[in-house]
């Protein structure tokens, strides 16, 4: 009898405590609410729109579904573009690609006059293996057309589980053709570099600007200079920009210690700087950005600019002067938000108006040669 009491009493403790924190959840939000608008009336629409849609929509319903709708359009109502709510597959593909890890194909997206276009190939990637090339028209993915289609949904659709295989139908010279590729767990080196051969020429290219790019830049800047480089070309064309400090990273190996890289201004109106850091090397360089080249890679190159460090070659960048930071709701879900507009090294504000360069050349996916590369080898010799 003793132990069916002792049961009995435990059950009800259990059914207690649920009920009294299903109360505290709910007085939780009515508080929320009523914070925010002064009313729980807000609160109270919101369940009665849920209850509503609920009991009379015809179609399936999925409750998970219309909660991520509303959280969306929270953000969404923001009226800022690169403000966003990132469900589980979003947060994710973002983690990946700051950390420089995902599972994908291996190819670099851009935005051309046709579309969106292969911007550049990874070495011994499935992508390259398969016989992607860069300039290619992606028209369709899994036979579903691109039109209309944002670069964000485009990655994320061509990415997905390893072993698992994506479609692409790409234009190229005029007609199109299908490549079904499997996906590979793919490691990004987001900095490639190279001695262009009978000069003194050392050529670095950065992709992203992910968790190691720093470390991986400097490491790359050193051994060239080892190799005899004395002049650089410094290439940020599709380049869509990533972590703040790592972009300082970078530039601290060649721009003057203690000058001032970026400023930021807070939405509180509070004023931050970030300089340079590190070594300082300064030595002749051009830097190439073309209109895909945004954020964090304007920082560098509007840096370069404004220090007169060397001319800037290539076509306008993208023009993205804004900060976004990520704040994790839970263990899937986050919001990216715009935190804070930041301006170049001389005080230019370049959201929506983008770097332009000193020296303008265009750059077509078919072309034969790399006609801003060239104009950027001939320029540098002459510093």
């Amino acid at each position: 009898m003793n132990q069916k009491k002792h049961m009995f009493q435990m059950l009800f403790r259990a059914v207690a405590w649920g009920l009294f924190t299903a109360a505290c959840s709910v007085l939780l939000l009515v508080g929320l609410f009523y914070y925010y608008t002064g009313t729980p009336v807000g609160f109270i629409k919101f369940f009665r729109t849920l209850h509503v849609v609920e009991q009379n929509f015809p179609g399936a319903v999925d409750k998970q579904d219309l909660l991520n709708g509303a959280l969306e359009g929270i953000v969404k109502k923001l009226g800022d573009k690169h403000s966003i709510y990132l469900d589980g597959d979003d947060f994710q593909a973002f983690s990946d690609q700051t950390s420089g890890s995902y599972a994908g194909i291996g190819v670099y997206i851009g935005s051309s006059e046709e579309g969106t276009i292969v911007a550049g190939v990874m070495d011994d990637s499935p992508a390259a293996e398969a016989g992607v090339q860069r300039g290619d028209l992606i028209q369709a993915i899994n036979g579903t057309s691109t039109k209309g289609m944002s670069l964000e949904d485009i990655s994320k659709t061509i990415r997905g589980p390893v072993d698992t295989t994506v479609t692409l139908t790409l234009g190229r010279n005029g007609e199109s053709q299908e490549m079904a590729i499997t996906r590979r767990q793919i490691h990004m080196k987001t900095v490639g570099g190279q001695m262009i051969e009978g000069t003194d020429v050392g050529y670095i290219r950065v992709a992203i600007f992910s968790e190691n790019t720093g470390e991986e830049f400097t490491r790359q800047y050193q051994e060239l200079r080892k190799q005899g480089m004395k002049r650089m070309i410094l290439d940020l064309r599709n380049n869509p920009g990533g972590i703040v400090d790592q972009a300082v990273a970078v530039a601290s190996n060649f721009v003057p210690k203690d000058s001032v890289i970026v400023s930021f201004t807070s939405r509180s109106g509070d004023e931050s700087e970030y300089k340079a850091n590190g070594s300082g090397d300064t030595i002749p360089l051009v830097v190439l950005i073309n209109e895909n080249s945004a954020s964090a890679s304007e920082i560098v190159s509007g840096a370069i600019q404004d220090l007169k460090l060397g001319p800037v070659i290539g076509t306008k960048s993208y023009g993205k002067g804004t900060v976004q930071g990520v704040y994790p709701i839970d263990s899937d879900d986050a919001i990216k938000l715009t935190v804070a507009k930041y301006r170049t090294a001389s005080g230019r504000e370049i959201d929506g108006v983008g770097i332009q360069p000193d020296i303008e050349v265009q750059l077509q996916p078919n072309d034969p040669e790399d006609y801003q590369y060239e104009k950027a080898l001939e320029v540098v010799q002459t510093l």
